[in-house]
């Protein structure tokens, strides 16, 4: 692995984890497309070492040569879906969370919506 950066070292066991998974991910999509080590890297215009890293799940590779890995892979579209709105549970929890408690319509707003 790489030199260990204050960032890297106070990566969450739960992250750590998370990313050795997408790196298994990934090698077992380059194995599938039968795609060896060498070929990847070249592709993904990177040295062998890049991949291996990326393949363990090393924190300090950047999300760059992720995005490039899904693009030679053919799974570059999922990049752009990993932290949509729309599937954003805690976000939609927060803002239930701000929602008044009692919605009262103001005199004037009800003068203008009563008919």
């Amino acid at each position: 692995m790489a030199r260990a950066t204050p960032s890297s070292r106070s990566l969450p066991a739960l992250a750590m984890d998370q990313l050795q998974k997408l790196g298994r991910d990934i090698a077992i999509a380059r194995k599938r497309r039968r795609m060896s080590l060498s070929e990847m890297a070249e592709r993904m215009m990177v040295n062998i070492k890049t991949v291996q890293r990326l393949e363990k799940g090393d924190p300090a590779v950047s999300i760059g040569i992720v995005a490039t890995a899904l693009w030679v892979l053919g799974m570059h579209r999922r990049i752009g879906d990993l932290v949509t709105p729309e599937t954003d549970q805690i976000g939609l929890q927060e803002d239930i969370k701000r929602l008044p408690r009692d919605f009262r319509r103001s005199k004037k707003q009800a003068d203008i919506t009563d008919f």
